[in-house]
């Protein structure tokens, strides 16, 4: 197989993508992206054509190769001086929206566990690689186990308080799976709260 600007072999859904957005946002240009199943061509062909991004795609021994040649506007994004040049453009700007997720299982769906929790570390992976962050994410019942037994998915929501997420947990939850001193994220917290968060939330995504 040929060499190419960003190696995507062997890397699972969503690291493709991921990879092929950071090159695009560093503005460097043309690049290549080599991946070896049919699912991460069509998944970053289709992203990087969303973002004005040219996109080839042939096949090589094991794979592809997708040439992706960003449009001048493709790694561009709005800046605070031009949103905020005047008084007009500010009066006319939406309010920002509060949005929530509400987790309160360990895993996506209802089939093979297995796959379930893959799909939710997948999400809570991808959520820190987006550009925007919930105002507030809430975790009840085996949504809890999330943010206590898995270090892997605790990370995640770590890294999303850090970029400013509220994490709220349930505090009797905790108590019923026997994990109050296990918490690796977010806050202890009751329903009173939740119901708060939840209740106030402009936008609220359950999982």
């Amino acid at each position: 197989m040929m060499d190419a600007d960003i190696d995507c072999t062997g890397l699972n859904c969503p690291e493709p993508v991921i990879r092929t957005k950071r090159m695009i946002e560093s503005a460097c240009g043309p690049f290549t992206v080599l991946v070896d199943n049919p699912t991460a061509r069509d998944n970053v062909t289709r992203f990087a054509t969303k973002v004005n991004c040219d996109v080839r795609v042939s096949e090589q021994e094991g794979g592809y190769l997708l040439e992706v040649n960003p449009s001048p506007s493709a790694s561009q994004a709005p800046t605070v001086a031009s949103e905020a040049s005047s008084p007009k453009a500010e009066a006319a700007a939406p309010a920002a929206r509060e949005k929530v997720i509400f987790i309160t299982a360990d895993e996506i769906g209802k089939g093979d566990p297995d796959l379930g929790r893959t799909l939710m570390k997948m999400f809570l992976y991808t959520l820190t690689e987006g550009d925007e962050v919930p105002a507030t994410m809430v975790f009840a019942n085996r949504g809890v186990l999330l943010v206590t037994e898995n270090e892997e998915t605790a990370a995640h929501v770590r890294s999303l308080e850090e970029s400013g997420a509220r994490v709220l947990v349930c505090g009797t939850c905790l108590d019923f799976y026997g994990l109050a001193g296990s918490l690796k994220a977010g806050r202890v917290s009751n329903m009173y709260d939740i119901q708060q968060a939840l209740i106030g939330a402009d936008l609220l995504v359950s999982l």
